[in-house]
Formats: structure tokens, C-alpha cells, sequence
């Protein structure tokens, strides 16, 4: 016990003088990842006023009245406004437009299109979109072309049914009254139809909003970053001193122990001072983060234990590289690795399943769904981040002891 704490000591030391150098590092790293949570909060922050319309080309005869009518009421009348909007052009400029992504899709309408379907015939309408697209507004519309199709098809038949049922069982009403009637108790529905949906919007990973996610994707991020700042405490580490502490008594364990133990103190000093900036930070430019109810400083302590799993994870992977500059690459490869599967840059719930269970093995990914359990009150997740430590600093130890003994 008395070599532990000596040596304890003597790293502690070496931690201190190190601590000027690592606190303006952590202190630039945490000003980038608070511009960084700026700029998301700024893209994001019309999110629902400014969403982009699907865009849709109209080809032929818009003149006609009641095409143009109800095209004009589509538009306008109720929230489709903000989900469509109809582009008029001809077939030539439609299909440059295609091409170079300015719309979604364009329907050909053939020419006499109204007049026809007063008439009974039904004359096809074509829609053109992208070969193979695949993204959400071609999507939407091919489901909203097969929609209006249908639609369009019942309506008719329903109409003409009425007709000849009128004319056959009640022939003192005109039966072409009673087939406008229906027509315009279609129309009715069709036009109150926002009474038939509710319009909702879902954060990402369906439970934290998205100020909330990425704070717990940025300061997973940040502390898996921060470790490079801690670089030259691991670079003028001896193998030969780790030889001789074994030979003196104190082993492979206890060298881990105490190493880690001023690693860790490192870690809450850089910790304080990257919460204490982005406080003012959030108080400065009025960023409110609405699960973070009980303040900064209770989700910081909360995330001491997924810190110390990091930590782990950090001084293993310098314990794997032996150099100062490997061990730099080798943090910084992990982070950035990681922190992507573990959403820190994306929500995961973008990656297929089997890369969505993959990077919620991970450490980060333990780590970010702790943080994201600590937002939402929820115990879930503790128990998988501590076992993650125990787990790391074994290897650690191991690792250490068969260097010890090569």
C-alpha cells in the first residue's frame, strides 16, 4: 500500500504540471463543440416553418376553369400548402427540372382532361419521377399519385352509379342534380380533410428534442476528443519504470490504479471547466435545452460515470499505442468512429438495424444512451457503463502486465 500511494504521489504531480496545458486545450475544444452546437441550433431553429415543399410539375392545359380551380385549391385552402407545391411548365422544361433535381416529379394532363371527366371518360393523367428515387418526396408522391388515382376512379364510378340508380328507382330528381350533389359532398370531405389526421413531428430517436440530442451527442463527443489533450502524459511514460515497480512489489494492477486515478483528476478539472463555458454559453446566447429541467450542473455529475468509462477506454487505447503520436491518432480515430456509430453526428435511428445494434454495443454507445437516459430521468444504462469500466481497466491491467513481463 505504501509504494501505491507513492507512487500515486509522484503521478499526481506529473498530472499537475501538466494541468495548465490540458485546461487550454479542453478549454478550445469546448468553444469549437459549443460553435458546433450553435450552428445545429441555428439550422434547426425553423425547422417546422421552413420544411421543403415536395415539388411538383404540372404539363398541359391549365387554363381550363375548374382544373385550374381546384389546383388552386389544393395549394391554399388548407395544410397541403406546406407539403406541395405545383410548378406549371412544359414537358421539356419539366424533364430538364427532373434531371437537375429542381422537382420531384411532373404529371402530364392530358389535354380536355375536366371536360372528359364531366363526360364520363376518364382520360389517364402520367406522372414522371426520377428512375429509382428512392428519397421521401418520391416516395410521397407515387403513394399521393396512386391515392388520387383510386380516388379519382371511385369517385366516377360512384358518381355514375348514383346517376343510374337515381334515374331507375327515383325518377322524379334529375339524376344529373343528385350526381352534382354528390360530387360536391365529395369535394366537402375532400376539403375538411385535415379533421381526418393529426400532423405530428418526431424528434430524432423519437424521445429527446433535438436541442436535448445533441447535447448528449456533442459532449460524448467532447469527451471522447479531450483525451488528446492529455497526450504528453502518457508520451514520457517508461516501459522499463513499469519493470521495476514490478520487481519493487507494486504490480501490474496497482500501476494501472494509480495512473488512472491522475488521469481522472485531469479529466474532472478539464470536466468543471467545460461545463462551467457552456453554461455561459447557454446562458449567453439563450439556448434552452428543454429536458435539461434541473440544470447544467445535475447533468454533469450525472455524467461522471460515463466520463470515467471514457477515461478507460482513453487510457487503454494509449496503453495500445506506446507512442505519442499513435496514441493521438489512435483517440482520435476511435472518437470520430464511434461518436458516428453511436449518433453522435446523425440520430441512429438513419443506420440500418444490424449498424444501429453494433454501435449501441460499443462504449460510446453505452455512453450516449446513458446521457440520453439522464435527460429523460431514466435509470436505464448505469449498470452496462460501469460494467464497461470494470471491463477496460482489466484490459488495462492485463495489458500492462504482459508488457511487464516481455
Amino acid at each position: 500500500m505504501k509504494r501505491f500511494l507513492t507512487y500515486v504521489r509522484l503521478q499526481l504531480r506529473r498530472a499537475a504540471r501538466l494541468l495548465p496545458r490540458m485546461l487550454a486545450v479542453t478549454l478550445l475544444l469546448a468553444v469549437l463543440t459549443a460553435l458546433s452546437a450553435l450552428l445545429i441550433a441555428g439550422l434547426h431553429a425553423g425547422d417546422k416553418a421552413a420544411a421543403e415543399p415536395v415539388r411538383i410539375g404540372l404539363v398541359g392545359d391549365l387554363e381550363e376553369n375548374m382544373l385550374a380551380e381546384g389546383l388552386q385549391m389544393l395549394e391554399s385552402m388548407d395544410s397541403s400548402r406546406f407539403s406541395i407545391r405545383f410548378e406549371p411548365m412544359d414537358e421539356t422544361e419539366a424533364a430538364a427540372a427532373l434531371r437537375r433535381g429542381r422537382i420531384d416529379g411532373y404529371a402530364v394532363i392530358p389535354a380536355g382532361f375536366a371536360e372528359a371527366m364531366m363526360r364520363g371518360e376518364h382520360r389517364p393523367i402520367r406522372y414522371v419521377s426520377a428512375s429509382g428515387g428512392a428519397d421521401l418526396g418520391a416516395q410521397l408522391m407515387r403513394e399521393l399519385a396512386e391515392t388520387i388515382s383510386r380516388l379519382v376512379l371511385e369517385t366516377e364510378n360512384a358518381v355514375y352509379g348514383a346517376q343510374d340508380y337515381v334515374a331507375e328507382k327515383i325518377p322524379e330528381i334529375n339524376p344529373y342534380w343528385a350526381g352534382d350533389m354528390l360530387v360536391f359532398r365529395y369535394a366537402l370531405r375532400l376539403m375538411d380533410r385535415e379533421r381526418l389526421y393529426d400532423l405530428e413531428t418526431a424528434d430524432p430517436d423519437g424521445a429527446l428534442s433535438l436541442p436535448g440530442y445533441y447535447l448528449c451527442g456533442l459532449s460524448l463527443l467532447f469527451l471522447m476528443l479531450w483525451a488528446i489533450s492529455c497526450a504528453p502524459l502518457f508520451s514520457g511514460r517508461s516501459r522499463e519504470l513499469g519493470r521495476l515497480l514490478q520487481a519493487d512489489g507494486l504490480g501490474a494492477a496497482g500501476q494501472v490504479l494509480a495512473e488512472f486515478l491522475s488521469y481522472v483528476l485531469l479529466m474532472l478539472c478539464g470536466l468543471l471547466a467545460a461545463g462551467i463555458l457552456a453554461g455561459l454559453l447557454l446562458g449567453r446566447f439563450g439556448l434552452r435545452i428543454p429536458e435539461l429541467e434541473v440544470g447544467l450542473p445535475h447533468f454533469v455529475l450525472g455524467a461522471l460515470p460515463t466520463a470515467l468509462m471514457l477515461c478507460a477506454l482513453q487510457f487503454l487505447l494509449f496503453e495500445l499505442a506506446g507512442g505519442t503520436v499513435g496514441g493521438v491518432l489512435l483517440q482520435f480515430l476511435s472518437a470520430v468512429l464511434q461518436g458516428y456509430l453511436a449518433g453522435c453526428f446523425y440520430p441512429t435511428s438513419m443506420f440500418p438495424e444490424g449498424l444501429r445494434r453494433f454501435g449501441a454495443a460499443l462504449p460510446a454507445g453505452a455512453g450516449m444512451a446513458r446521457l440520453q437516459a439522464l435527460l429523460l430521468h431514466d435509470p436505464a444504462g448505469i449498470g452496462v457503463v460501469w460494467l464497461w469500466l470494470a471491463l477496460l481497466l482489466t484490459a488495462a491491467a492485463l495489458l500492462r502486465r504482459r508488457q511487464n513481463r516481455s
